[in-house]
């Protein structure tokens, strides 16, 4: 092959999909704008198991005079730029050509699907821009700047006379000069002539300023402080699940070139804090210790319990031969705010990154839900088995995760909980704030009977979810516990009982309301002892309950009485006299006591 056979091979660079700009268009009809932009780029960050992600709005115009070809011009303006620390494989270089037949489709632990996640970026440029290891790559689907057939152009950093393109032509590489000294504060003249390779990659998307071919969308500042603003409002929980990415910036330059970071979010994990489940159970978990910061106008930190849980091979026949399938995991992970708690029905649904938040996004749960999820076309929502989707493999896969992997899951952090509760690590009350709220999930489609399924799995498991009152870090199963009455009753009464049984030894439990309502939704109330007028009578009858305090005897006994059954009395020492003290019931005559009333005064 001739050198300049070879070259013409090497510069020819595109997108390569037949007709790709009506392709292009369909996926942006369906594809929203907005901030799932930026998600859609962190995802294929994370892929690329980069680090760190910088999103960068430069309001800078570039001059004009010393460009490859005239016809780039219009995009020396205002521009997004998305920066990551990996570089660019050959393989990446070649999938996004091919953007839209994706090339991670085979690979369950890459996040995004490469092709129409990074096409979204088209309701932005014209023109993206990429500079990474040892390229740097122009895409053109309206075949406008180079000539026709010619969807881009590949400068490599290996080609003498594209390195003194790189180097000399001040005008046209200005824009990434400044943006690579910014994010890895390395000299372009380095990188381009001595290394010929770039270890990380930078996105540049020059904002449509005309109407296009591709879209009439026009892209102003406005716009990108409204996808920044968008990003931020899910900052928070951005990062939660992620595999790689650790890092995410906001950074914004004006006209004059003065820098501002709006935003930067920093997950780290908790190394002295693991769980990881024992070999015999149905599946792998790892619970640990998430810390999200926040450097914006405030700082602000939020520590997270997050597990994962992977369901083994051969539990699930339908779920392997759809893992197989589709090529995903049969994962699910649970992430819970611990500290000072707003709201416990604020549980968000996340593939990967969170899913919009919308209504059809939030489950009711007090924790964020996160699944390689099946989508519909627009990546807003996940699918389910409605009439229309009986038959979809991606709506059956989402139905079995939240059937088979989700009740394993959430039991597995309810019970790492516990065992954080016990080393004093969590609060106790931490454990009943990750319960399901009946009340919160009951009025939400899918997620009450969601919910009400990972109960059921709980109280079938039979295992110690519950907290004694003697000792709130002593936790026994529902079958050993003694639940407080279901009637209203008077807190008076109420602590009464809880004293005298306390002080008997009974394995009374305490439980918030709505702990208490998910019980009685989903475990028969048969299998459960409760504190009934017959059952304190009982424990009244046992040596150990002598010593009561005067004014608790005078609440049991009101207790004791309300059910009616007055011939159940005899025997108990409850019966109050005159001088304060107390005697038992007996239907002797000598032991005859009088009652005086109005009607018979003393």
């Amino acid at each position: 092959m001739s050198q300049k056979t070879k070259k013409k091979a090497r510069t020819s660079f595109g997108a390569t999909a037949p007709p790709f700009i009506d392709y292009l268009k369909d996926i942006l009809r369906r594809y929203p704008d907005g901030g799932q932009i930026l998600k859609e780029l962190i995802q294929n960050a994370d892929d690329g198991q980069a680090t760190e992600v910088v999103f960068i709005h430069d309001e800078r115009s570039y001059g004009t005079k010393s460009l490859w070809t005239d016809e780039l011009e219009k995009y020396q303006g205002p521009a997004l730029y998305a920066y990551n620390n990996a570089a660019f494989t050959d393989d990446d270089w070649e999938a996004i050509q091919r953007a839209g037949r994706s090339d991670k489709r085979n690979d369950p632990n890459k996040v995004g699907r490469f092709g129409i996640g990074f096409n979204s970026v088209y309701h932005i440029t014209d023109v993206p821009s990429i500079f990474s290891s040892a390229h740097l790559g122009l895409l053109d689907p309206q075949e406008k700047i180079f000539g026709d057939r010619n969807g881009g152009y590949l400068w490599s950093l290996d080609d003498p006379e594209h390195q003194e393109a790189l180097t000399f032509m001040h005008d046209q590489f200005q824009p990434f000069r400044d943006i690579v000294s910014l994010v890895s504060e390395q000299e372009w003249a380095k990188v381009i002539m001595e290394d010929q390779r770039f270890d990380g990659t930078i996105f540049r998307f020059p904002l449509r300023n005309e109407t296009s071919e591709i879209s009439d969308n026009l892209y102003d500042s406005d716009k990108v402080v409204e996808l920044f603003d968008s990003f931020i409002a899910d900052a928070e929980q951005s990062l939660l699940f992620l595999k790689n990415v650790t890092s995410v910036s906001l950074i914004h330059i004006d006209v004059h070139g003065t820098v501002n970071t709006r935003l930067k979010v920093i997950s780290s994990v908790n190394t002295h804090v693991v769980l990881k489940s024992e070999d015999e159970s149905v599946i792998d978990s790892l619970t640990r210790f998430k810390l999200i910061t926040i450097h914006a106008d405030a700082h602000r930190e939020t520590k997270w319990l997050v597990t994962t849980c992977t369901m083994k091979e051969g539990i699930v026949d339908n779920l392997d031969a759809l893992a197989e399938k589709l090529k995903f995991l049969p994962q699910v992970d649970l992430a819970f705010p611990c500290g000072e708690r707003t709201d416990s029905s604020e549980g968000r649904l996340s593939c990967f990154l969170p899913l919009p938040n919308n209504e059809s996004n939030k489950t009711g749960l007090p924790v964020n839900v996160n699944a390689c999820f099946g989508l519909t076309d627009n990546r807003r929502h996940i699918k389910w088995e409605e009439e229309d989707q009986r038959h979809d493999e991606h709506a059956m896969w989402n139905e079995l995760l939240m059937k088979e992997v989700l009740p394993h899951a959430y039991l597995t952090i309810i019970q790492d909980a516990i065992k954080l509760a016990q080393q004093a690590v969590l609060p106790v009350c931490s454990v009943y704030d990750l319960w399901p709220d009946i009340a919160k999930i009951e009025h939400k489609e899918k997620w009450g009977a969601v919910g009400l399924n990972v109960l059921s799995h709980f109280f079938s498991q039979d295992v110690a979810l519950l907290s004694l009152a003697k000792d709130g870090r002593q936790f026994i199963t529902l079958s050993e516990a003694v639940f407080p009455c279901n009637a209203p009753t008077s807190s008076e009464i109420l602590a009464a009982i809880k004293n005298t049984l306390v002080s008997c030894g009974e394995n009374l439990v305490t439980l918030p309301g709505p702990v208490a309502r998910a019980i009685r939704e989903a475990c028969p109330v048969s299998s459960l002892t409760y504190v009934t007028p017959a059952f304190l009578r009982d424990i009244l009858r046992n040596p150990d309950a002598l010593n009561i305090p005067k004014d608790d005897k005078l609440c049991l006994l009101e207790f004791i009485l309300s059910d009616g059954e007055y011939r159940e009395l005899e025997g108990l020492q409850l019966l109050p006299l005159n001088d304060g003290s107390f005697r038992s019931f007996t239907d002797r005559e000598e032991d005859a006591a009088l009652m005086d009333s109005e009607e018979f005064p003393r």
